[in-house]
C-alpha cells in the first residue's frame, strides 16, 4: 500500500475517527518519532520542501515539547504520569547532503535537534538501495568530513547499519556486523558516541530478535535504543529496541501532517501489528 493510497484511505475514515477519537482515546502521553528522509527547495523524491519543513516545525513547537532522542528515551525509560506533556522527537534517516545543507539551517533557525541516521557502508556515496522505485533520484551521502562537522547541539549520529540491506533478509552473523561495526566506524570516525539504531527499510529481524540480546539482557551493539519504521505515537519501554516512528513523505499536505499527529492515521498500527504476527508465526514455522 502507496503512501497515496494510505492518505486516501484515511481522509475517507477521517470523520469516524474523530468520533472514536474523542469518546474513547486520549491525547496525552505521547513519545512521538518523527521520521523525514530529505529536504529539498522543490517537490522531490523522498524529500519534503523546506517550506514545508519550516511550516512543520512551526506547528510541532506549539503542540509538543520537542526534544533530542535521547531526551526522549530517556522519558520512556523512566515514565512520566499518564497526563505528562507530550513529547516529540526529529529524526532523519540516510544523511544526504541536503540534510547539512537544508534541513540544518532549518533546525538552527527553530533551536531543534535532529537525529540523523547514516549507513556507514554508504558515506560520501549514494542511495543505490533506491534504484528501480517510482520517482527515483539519485541523492549523495554526507561524508566523515561533514558528518564531523555537524553541530551536536542541534545534530546526533546514529547508525542505519552498512550496506541498507533489510535486516531480515540476512543471516544472524552479517546481522552482527551490520550493527555492531556500523558503530565502531562511526564512533572513529566521527569522535563521537552512537546511541541509537534505526533499522534500514525499518525492517526488524524477528528471525532472529531472541539472539539481539546476551546473557545479560544488552542489546546487539550496544545501542541504547532502535528505531523502526512501524507507525505509533505512543511508545513504551518494551519498545525501546523496536521504536515506532511516524513517518512524513513528500506526498503529505500539511492537512496530513496535523493529522499524522492528532492521531488519524492510528489505524495504520493495527493494521502493521496484524502483518507483524503472521511474520513471527511464518518465522517460527
Amino acid at each position: 500500500m502507496n503512501f497515496r493510497t494510505i492518505n486516501t484511505i484515511t481522509r475517507s475514515l477521517k470523520p469516524l475517527v474523530r468520533v472514536i477519537k474523542r469518546e474513547f482515546f486520549p491525547h496525552t502521553g505521547q513519545r512521538v518519532i518523527l521520521m523525514y528522509h530529505g529536504i529539498s527547495k522543490r517537490p522531490d523524491f523522498n524529500c519534503i520542501t523546506a517550506d514545508q519543513f519550516k511550516a512543520q516545525l512551526a506547528w510541532l513547537k506549539k503542540k509538543y515539547s520537542v526534544v533530542p532522542l535521547s531526551v526522549l528515551v530517556d522519558h520512556i525509560m523512566s515514565p512520566l504520569p499518564m497526563n505528562a506533556a507530550d513529547l516529540a522527537s526529529i529524526t532523519f534517516d540516510d544523511c544526504y547532503v541536503n540534510f547539512a545543507e537544508l534541513a540544518l539551517p532549518i533546525l538552527q533557525e527553530f533551536k531543534l535537534h535532529a537525529t540523523a541516521f547514516v549507513p556507514t557502508g554508504k558515506v560520501g556515496y549514494y542511495n543505490d538501495w533506491d534504484k528501480g522505485m517510482s520517482g527515483f533520484r539519485k541523492m549523495e551521502i554526507m561524508s566523515y568530513k561533514v558528518l564531523r562537522q555537524l553541530p551536536e547541539e542541534f545534530v546526533e549520529i546514529g547508525s542505519h547499519g552498512i550496506t541498507h540491506m533489510p535486516l531480515d533478509r540476512l543471516p544472524y552473523v552479517e546481522i552482527e556486523k551490520e550493527m555492531v561495526q556500523s558503530r565502531v566506524e562511526i564512533e572513529q570516525n566521527i569522535g563521537k558516541p552512537v546511541q541509537f539504531f534505526a533499522y534500514p527499510f525499518g525492517v526488524f529481524p524477528f528471525k532472529h530478535r531472541l539472539r539481539l540480546h546476551d546473557g545479560e539482557n544488552r542489546f546487539l551493539g550496544g545501542y541504547k535504543a532502535a528505531c523502526t519504521t512501524w507507525w505509533g505515537r505512543f511508545n513504551a519501554m518494551s519498545d525501546i529496541h523496536m521504536l515506532r516512528r511516524v513517518g512524513i513523505w513528500d506526498s503529505d499536505c500539511f492537512d496530513d501532517f496535523k493529522d499524522k499527529l492528532d492521531g488519524y492515521y492510528d489505524w495504520l498500527e493495527k493494521k502493521e501489528m496484524v502483518g507483524r504476527r503472521f511474520k513471527i508465526i511464518k518465522n517460527s514455522l
